[in-house]
């Protein structure tokens, strides 16, 4: 197999596993917004799409770090298995508690082994009083 390829990176309100095997993808973001620091969300997901994995055992992390600073608000991982390395294999992750610090734009690194796969931004951004 090739290098591995990222088909999704979501964030979202949440992520069901349906008994068929599907997956339900519920309310995608890319921004977050509070009135104050820190700040702790609702329970919210990640939904990670990934392919062209070589057949057994793969670790793979999840890394949110602020940008600017590199202050990590969530690290998590586990473990997939591939049978078939053509097929997609897809992972739900719930957060049910992250604390955010402060504002700013965030970077979600999913990573396979070491080896960094693909990543994309989160931005959380304090409400102007209105």
């Amino acid at each position: 197999m090739g290098e591995p390829v990222l088909l999704a990176l979501l964030f979202a309100d949440r992520v069901i596993s349906e008994d068929n095997g599907k997956k339900g993808i519920i309310g995608t973001f890319t921004k977050f917004f509070t009135g104050q620091f820190p700040v702790v969300f609702p329970p919210w997901g990640i939904y990670v799409c990934v392919t062209n994995l070589s057949p057994g055992d793969h670790e793979f992390s999840l890394e949110l770090e602020h940008a600017d600073t590199g202050e990590k608000v969530i690290g998590v991982g586990g473990n997939i298995r591939v049978n078939n390395g053509s097929e997609p294999v897809e992972i739900g992750i719930p957060i049910p508690h992250a604390v955010f610090p402060k504002e700013g734009r965030y970077i979600l690194l999913f990573k396979v082994g070491k080896e960094i796969v693909g990543s994309r931004p989160l931005w959380v951004d304090k409400l102007n009083p209105t």
